[in-house]
Formats: C-alpha cells, sequence, structure tokens
C-alpha cells in the first residue's frame, strides 16, 4: 500500500486498469495508462481483449454463430505482472492499478497476486466496486489527481468518495441471450421478448440487479434516465453512457436528453465491452456516473473561529472572538457544497464555516 504521506504525481506514479473498466482509449493516451486484457473464450479458443480481439471483431465472429455463447475470464496475474514490469521500466515508482468489482470478478484478485512480486508497498490496488466505466471513472480521477500533485491519504479519500457515490443503470433489448448464457429460463425469455419485455438493471455497490422491467424499447429508455436523474438530481454529474453494437442512435439520444435533465460536466460515451456484453449482446444500454463535486480533492485551510470556554455543566460552551483559534476544515471547492469536513468545528457547520472563509 502506497505511504499516506507519499507525494504522487504523473512522473513518479502509472494507473493501470484492465478492460473491462471501458476507459476510452483517448483517456489512456492523454494520461499513459497502461490497460490489461481481458480474455474472451469462444468455444476452446481464447482471445485477449482490444489485443487479439476488437469490438467490431467479436460482433462478426457473434454474428456468425449467435447460438455460440462467447464467455469471458479475468486476466491471469501474468498479465498484470507484464503491466507492472513496463510501468516501472519506464520510471514509475508507484502504481495504481482500478479494476471492476472483485464481486463479479477475479481480476482485483489477479492483481493483487501478480502485486507480491514486486513489493506491495508500491501499489494502491482499488478495486472499483462497480463495473464498466464505473471504474473506469475512478481511473480517470486518480489521473487528474496525479496531474496537481496528490498525497496517497487525500488519493484514497477522493477515490472512496467517488466509489460510494457511483450509479448506474441499464436496459437490455432482449431476454434471448440472458437464456442462452442461463441466467433466466427460455420459456421466460420466450414470453419476455413476445411482449416486448425489456429488463431493466441497477448497478449498485458491486452488484447488478434486475429491479424492473418496462414495456417497449423507449420506455425502457426512458425508465434509465428517469431513474439516473433522480439519483443525481440537483447537482453537477459525470456521466458515461455505454451501449452495445446496434444501439449508438439510442445512445447518442440518451445522452443529448441526460445533459437537458442534468448538469452534466463531463459525458463520454462508448461501446460496452465483451465481459459486459455477455447479458444484453447488441441492443444494451447503461448509464453510469456519480456527482463532480466528489472528485475534487479536500482542501485544507485555517480559519480563525474564536477560543472556546467550558461552560462547567456539560452544556455548550462558549465562543469569544478576541482569543482567535485555528480550526481545521475541508471542501471540495469553493463554488460547490462541502461533502466533507474532516474536523467540523462543533459550532459552526461545514457551510458557514465554507460563507466565513470566502468572506475574508
Amino acid at each position: 500500500m502506497i505511504e499516506a504521506a507519499e507525494s504522487l504525481n504523473p512522473e513518479n506514479t502509472r494507473i493501470i486498469v484492465d478492460s473491462s473498466s471501458n476507459v476510452p482509449a483517448a483517456w489512456q493516451a492523454q494520461y499513459r495508462m497502461l490497460e490489461v486484457p481481458t480474455l474472451v473464450n469462444f468455444g476452446v479458443e481464447s482471445f485477449r481483449n482490444n489485443v487479439d480481439l476488437s469490438a467490431a471483431a467479436f460482433y462478426t465472429r457473434f454474428a456468425a454463430h449467435p447460438d455460440d455463447v462467447p464467455t469471458t475470464s479475468q486476466p491471469p496475474p501474468a498479465f498484470f505482472a507484464d503491466a507492472y514490469r513496463r510501468a516501472f521500466d519506464e520510471g514509475a515508482a508507484h502504481v495504481i492499478v482500478v479494476t471492476i468489482t472483485r464481486k463479479l470478478s477475479g481480476t482485483y484478485n489477479s492483481a493483487v497476486s501478480a502485486a507480491q512480486e514486486f513489493g506491495p508497498e508500491r501499489f494502491l490496488l482499488w478495486d472499483g466496486n462497480t463495473i464498466s466505466m464505473g471504474s473506469g471513472w475512478q481511473a480517470l480521477v486518480a489521473a487528474r489527481l496525479l496531474d496537481g500533485g496528490v498525497s496517497g491519504a487525500d488519493l484514497v479519500a477522493t477515490l472512496t468518495r467517488v466509489r460510494g457515490a457511483m450509479v448506474g443503470y441499464a436496459a437490455l433489448d432482449t431476454l434471448k441471450y440472458a437464456a442462452l448464457s442461463g441466467r433466466v429460463g427460455n420459456v421466460q425469455a420466450g414470453l419476455g421478448n413476445l411482449l416486448h419485455i425489456k429488463p431493466i438493471l441497477e448497478i449498485r455497490d458491486g452488484r447488478v440487479d434486475a429491479i424492473s422491467r418496462a414495456r417497449g424499447r423507449k420506455r425502457s429508455l426512458r425508465e434509465i434516465v428517469e431513474r439516473f436523474s433522480h439519483d443525481l438530481a440537483g447537482q453537477p454529474v459525470n456521466v458515461a453512457v455505454q451501449h452495445a453494437k446496434h444501439a449508438a442512435d439510442g445512445a447518442t439520444a440518451l445522452a443529448d436528453e441526460l445533459r437537458q435533465r442534468l448538469d452534466v460536466r463531463d459525458l463520454t460515451s462508448g461501446d460496452i465491452r465483451p465481459r459486459h456484453r455477455s447479458l444484453g449482446r447488441p441492443g444494451a444500454i447503461g448509464i453510469i456516473g456519480f456527482p463532480a463535486a466528489s472528485a475534487q480533492p479536500c482542501v485544507t485551510e485555517w480559519l480563525l473561529t474564536g477560543s472556546r470556554r467550558p461552560a462547567g455543566d456539560g452544556r455548550r460552551t462558549s465562543i469569544y472572538p478576541e482569543i482567535p483559534v485555528r480550526r481545521r476544515r475541508c471542501y471540495p471547492n469553493s463554488q460547490d457544497k462541502p461533502v466533507c469536513c474532516e474536523f467540523p468545528d462543533r459550532f459552526l457547520n461545514c457551510e458557514r464555516k465554507r460563507r466565513l472563509l470566502l468572506s475574508g
């Protein structure tokens, strides 16, 4: 584990992600991230995602054999070890590894196992506790924090807030492939498809649960937008729209509606990687994001609040402004309402302190 007081920056720290985190290639290049590929299996043949098998090749192969359900498996420790070795050979002193949730995949365990060879004290091994761009967002937050320089403690604190605030929803276009994978019965899938029933999934706290069903494609997309907007209403948000093949147009319309409903600060859209295509296949669309303020590092300031004198009988003490006392507090930035207050004063709430500081 990286020391809490360690100063981290792009020169001494590299970020490594697994391909199931769906980090866009442009962001990987911009922040010099390294990606470890998931394995995609068609029968007895295995391919490294984005290395031996592109998204286009995946769909081409799947279209040729629609009843041959591909599977995925986590990267073996050797894949992570190769990425670690490259990062250290290229000058990194520390490595941050962000993976999808260990509740649904063995990817995190592979990352941990590979780190033993290099010394765990050089790593921050981060379980994103979600899937797809939910963990991808956390890798991006880490990269942006490194750009400005950040301590190990502040990095972990910020990632913890982002991870806890992450929420997502997805709409499947058909139950056919869920039936082929064994997750629902054939009769249930047949009736669902006949009645145009579209399952709604919730992505939260490392789980993907079916929470609702909608009649028809438009209603299913409207429902996931409404649920997401309800959860994050009234605050700036960062959001990713992920889609499988044949759903790009629907994803564009969905992104436009999110911009109308919410204060969207950062939005990305892209194809779902093979691991998350296994249920929905062509037509699946998902939304995943978090409040933008939770990604802001806490800023520590000192504020004069006056001295305190015990009341003598256990009641609230008094504040005497003629004897100044320094109190430590933190807030994401000067515009947004504070989301953290490490050592709030007992008598002034965090928002009141922020106003006092801004007024001089």
